[in-house]
């Protein structure tokens, strides 16, 4: 009774009817006795019966009593027969009764009934004797592929839909990555492993990805003897049925275990996304996105890598945009789910550390893997630094500067928001750069070159403006130039102001930097001694001359002007060298805050402005051939003169927001990539050109600056 109360009549509580039922089964069993003295204590047990019974029926005949006193009083009746009026209680007393009259002169016997009465009441000895039953029982009903659900049709030929009810199936609950094998006739079915779960009520639908052999069809195998068969069935051939399969002992053969075990979608089921849907093209995929959080410790998103194959060649792909849909499972009922769309990047060559164009596109219904999982030490992320201007994001793919030379002449653009980091890549991209020998000209109105520039290269090496950058030129800022014809006195506003020998002054100093002199050597030899050259034209005072009437005035040169004299100046010094030998980069002209230095033509204030550019814009395409280039870095797309901007051919995007600037990269990045620059990460860019021998964008993640430096 005690083991027939526990586990059947009331395994999780007592109710007061299974307390009447256990005083009732009591008395009963006391009144088989030929004498109640028989039984050591046993009115005793009688009277606890009956207080059992009495007890049991009140509350259960105040139980809808309106009356507080007597409600509160069956309330304590009910607690009290539900703790003493157990089956486990009640038969234990006259278990323990019956063992001492019978039994206490015997005392091992006494012992072993007392040892069992332990066992069973504080030791759960029959629950885990059942326990332990049940795991061989569902060991070998495994091993025999157990049945599990119904195959209810497919999305696609290799994932099918199955449905769990858990009304008629109780067996060990499927978690994904499970291998299964679905019927498609009897005895014979196909093995895939489950890939997601979706629930609702009382049922379960589990979808399937079939495994495929060698020859790209879907394993099949002999559910009867274990044995795989090529032979092609259809699902809807039979009953559908679908089993839950145990590897380890499922299959007797080794090679047969190998066949799922060394599978490639089996391997990568912890990195499983998805797979490819309809609407994909050569350029970009549709996926539709299977993998449960429990599946991997791996997010999806922007930036992110995918790899599939394209020809059996591994081609990898990186997320840039999703969308949600929605699907019914049953009547009214939906299941909501993501389909993302991800860039062709091509394949990582280790040897070159470059993207491989892959031909044509990846087949419909194609499996889809995260591209890398784990971590990377401190120490990879450091060594990458030091090679590379980045890396795919959360790999150890690194992208390095495959043409130094070009990133300085087919000019480069540092595009995106103020605080993002630009600057930061400026210093990163100047570090590699002068490390060649390639001389760099900043032109910088925020000072902070001089600053930080100094922690990544030798400041013995750099040359910065100060506050009295060219004082020597000041005694001719009001300088207005008089010429004399005949009798009257001419008033010469082009030659006025001090501009001639601020352009004289930029030229010696420019060659100084260049060759360590005030001209340019016989030799054309440039040193060495000095690697950057930092100018911020506000410390500049420089005039020109203006005409007022029949009189000139001097006023200020725009930072426009300035910087198209500095960019003339190296221009012509360099022309003198003559043309670069293999395209050799020899100066580069860094346009810090270049919405301020070239400012588009509709931004200026006046035309000496728009002239300015125009200007600075001749010197940028025809420097190349001279080994000059320029390095564009700016907040305001918009406001940057396009004539320059159009000659970069390396662009690093990072964070914009405003529609101009995405207007003009969409003709870089394509559309699909301009629609995720405004939710870039930190340390995010998306980056293609000639330099880093992108053929087409990649969302990179940016160096550490602590690495960097």
């Amino acid at each position: 009774m005690i083991v027939l109360g526990s586990y059947i009549v009331e395994p999780y509580f007592t109710t007061p009817a299974d307390a009447i039922g256990n005083s009732i089964a009591l008395l009963i069993s006391l009144a088989t006795l030929s004498s109640l003295s028989a039984l050591i204590g046993s009115r005793y047990l009688a009277t606890y019966a009956i207080l059992i019974l009495g007890l049991a029926i009140i509350s259960i005949s105040t139980k809808d009593t309106n009356n507080r006193f007597v409600k509160t009083l069956g309330e304590i009746t009910y607690k009290f027969v539900a703790t003493f009026g157990k089956s486990k209680v009640i038969f234990s007393a006259l278990y323990i009764l019956a063992t001492y009259t019978f039994f206490s002169n015997n005392l091992p016997i006494f012992i072993w009934m007392v040892a069992l009465w332990i066992c069973l009441v504080f030791f759960d000895l029959v629950g885990k004797i059942i326990s332990e039953i049940s795991k061989w029982t569902h060991y070998f009903r495994q091993s025999l592929a157990a049945e599990l659900g119904i195959a209810i049709g497919c999305e696609n030929p290799f994932l099918y839909q199955v449905e769990v009810d858990y009304t008629k199936y109780k067996g060990q609950e499927v978690e994904n990555g499970d291998i299964v094998a679905i019927e498609t006739r009897i005895n014979i079915g196909s093995v895939g492993t489950v890939i997601t779960k979706k629930h609702l009520l009382n049922k379960c639908w589990l979808g399937v990805y079939l495994l495929k052999d060698e020859e790209g069809e879907a394993l099949k195998i002999d559910l009867k003897d274990s044995k795989f068969i090529t032979e092609p069935r259809s699902i809807f051939a039979s009953e559908n049925k679908t089993y839950l399969l145990n590897i380890a002992t499922a299959f007797s053969l080794q090679e047969d275990r190998r066949k799922i075990e060394e599978n490639s979608l089996y391997l990568n089921r912890d990195k499983f996304v998805g797979y490819v849907a309809k609407d994909s093209n050569i350029n970009t995929i549709s996926f539709t996105i299977l993998n449960h959080p429990e599946m991997t410790d791996r997010e999806i998103y922007e930036g992110a890598l995918l790899k599939t194959t394209i020809y059996n060649d591994e081609a990898l792909y990186q997320v840039i945009n999703g969308n949600t849909r929605e699907e019914h499972l049953e009547g009214f009922d939906s299941h909501g789910y993501t389909v993302g769309l991800a860039r062709k990047l091509g394949k990582y060559d280790q040897s070159t550390h470059e993207l491989d164009i892959r031909r044509w596109m990846p087949a419909i219904y194609s499996p889809l893997f995260f591209a890398f999982s784990g971590g990377i030490s401190a120490e990879r992320i450091k060594d990458i630094a030091k090679l590379s201007i980045g890396r795919l994001p959360e790999t150890d793919l690194y992208i390095p500067i495959n043409d130094i030379n070009a990133i300085v002449t087919h000019n480069t653009a540092i595009l995106g928001i103020l605080g993002i980091g630009k600057s930061y890549l400026a210093y990163e991209l100047i570090k590699k750069i002068s490390a060649t020998g390639t001389k760099i000209i900043c032109i910088d109105i925020t000072n902070e070159y001089a600053k930080k520039l100094p922690d990544h290269i030798d400041a013995k090496k750099i040359v910065a403006d100060e506050i009295h950058a060219f004082d020597a030129i000041n005694a001719d800022y009001e300088y207005i130039h008089q010429e004399t014809k005949g009798s009257n006195t001419i008033f010469n506003w082009d030659k006025s102001g001090n501009k001639t020998k601020y352009s004289d002054a930029i030229y010696k100093d420019l060659c100084q930097f260049l060759f360590g002199q005030d001209s340019i050597p016989a030799t054309k030899a440039i040193t060495d001694s000095k690697l950057v050259r930092i100018y911020n034209p506000d410390y500049h005072k420089v005039s020109k001359g203006e005409k007022v009437g029949y009189q000139s005035i001097t006023i200020d040169l725009t930072q426009a002007e300035k910087t198209r004299l500095l960019a003339e100046n190296v221009f012509k010094i360099l022309m003198n060298l003559g043309v670069s030998e293999n395209g050799k980069a020899k100066a580069l002209i860094v346009f810090e805050e270049a919405h301020s230095l070239i400012p588009e033509w509709n931004s200026v204030a006046n035309d000496s402005d728009k002239s300015a550019t125009n200007g600075t814009a001749r010197v940028v395409l025809q420097g190349r051939k001279y080994g000059l280039g320029c390095m564009v870095i700016t907040q305001r797309t918009a406001n940057v003169s396009k004539s320059i901007l159009n000659q970069c051919n390396t662009v690093f995007a990072l964070r914009i927001f405003d529609d101009t600037g995405k207007t003009f990269l969409e003709n870089y990045i394509g559309r699909d990539y301009v629609d995720t620059l405004p939710t870039l990460e930190e340390r995010r860019a998306i980056a293609i050109g000639r330099g880093l021998k992108l053929k087409q964008p990649v969302i990179i993640q940016l160096n550490n600056k602590e690495d960097v430096i």
